[in-house]
């Protein structure tokens, strides 16, 4: 009984390092600004004539997602440079890897969990949406952009330049979404917006295709990170 209970807070103690270490104390502010602008948004589409629909909701909440997820993965290497828990991490073989594996994911839940009482209030306040499919949905998003910031602060080490970098990478993405509407390449696809001039089944085949593509992406982000990190000279000069 005694070993289960040490095993556990030895791994409360590890998770709760970790946070520090990734969210650097800021965290919370990026949760509030979420929050705000979420009610913000929400409190203006509540009192519009128009009326709000099922798409409206994933729109709104696309913002808030990727705001949670920005902050610990773009800052993540500079939080450990400013830690000076850079040597201890390429220090040991192969325990970077295992730290930012770990990482990531309490990353996931974390912005997993903080979605749904996002989707709870839209649900209630605004208009009745499948809150667990809705998070998912978003979840896909999340899984990609944080991914493609993990790569990009490997490759730049530095917050604030991959705070540069991927905030012109979005503006981008939001360009092409545009240009591409409906297209399976698009970042930015809703998959709860049905186009009318579109059959149903090549519509549900397009948004399988899409999120396909950006789990393949995360994938593919999530490696490229991590072979960044076998170049030790490079973050520790």
């Amino acid at each position: 009984m005694n070993k289960n209970s040490n095993i556990q807070r030895n791994l409360l103690s590890l998770a709760r390092y970790n946070m520090r270490i990734v969210f650097g104390g800021k965290f919370i502010y990026f949760i509030l600004a979420s929050l705000g602008f979420f009610l913000l948004i929400g409190t203006i589409n509540a009192f519009d004539d128009s009326y709000m629909r099922l798409h409206d909701v994933y729109d709104l909440l696309i913002f808030p997602a990727i705001l949670l997820v920005f902050y610990p993965t773009a800052f993540g290497i500079q939080n450990d440079a400013d830690q000076r828990t850079l040597e201890i991490i390429f220090g040991i073989p192969d325990y970077r890897y295992k730290v930012w594996l770990v990482r990531m994911l309490m990353v996931q839940v974390i912005v997993f969990v903080l979605l749904f009482p996002f989707a709870a209030i839209a649900h209630y306040a605004l208009v009745s949406i499948p809150i667990f499919e809705m998070v998912l949905q978003l979840m896909v998003l999340v899984l990609f952009i944080s991914t493609l910031g993990f790569c990009v602060s490997t490759i730049v080490k530095n917050g604030n330049a991959t705070a540069v970098i991927m905030i012109i990478l979005g503006l981008v993405f939001l360009i092409l979404s545009d240009e591409l509407d409906y297209s399976k390449w698009n970042l930015f696809l809703n998959p709860f917006r049905t186009p009318g001039n579109m059959n149903e089944i090549i519509w549900f085949e397009t948004i399988r295709q899409n999120r396909i593509i950006l789990g393949i992406s995360s994938f593919v982000f999530l490696l490229l990170g991590l072979l960044n990190l076998q170049n030790r000279e490079k973050f520790l000069r």
